[in-house]
């Protein structure tokens, strides 16, 4: 019975992390084909099909590194 309880909460965290390496590499497809480097967060997030929160997970990670900037209120560029 413990690992009936304990089976499900690992499977959803598998989904998650697997959900969102997809949603990185899309967003990551996304981005390296946006016109002049510039993407547009609004538009990624349509294209994706998902909620602009997954986005924001996606793009805070990479302004945490150093890889992008903002370029306007809703656009990011390469650093």
């Amino acid at each position: 019975t413990h690992t009936h309880t304990t089976e499900p909460h690992f499977a959803w965290h598998y989904r998650c992390d697997v959900s969102l390496w997809k949603l990185t590499k899309r967003f990551m497809e996304l981005f390296c084909m946006a016109p002049d480097g510039i993407l547009d967060l609004k538009e990624a997030t349509q294209k994706l099909g998902t909620h602009k929160r997954r986005v924001y997970d996606i793009t805070n990670v990479l302004f945490g590194i150093d890889v992008i900037q903002k370029e306007s209120a809703n656009k990011i560029k390469w650093s």
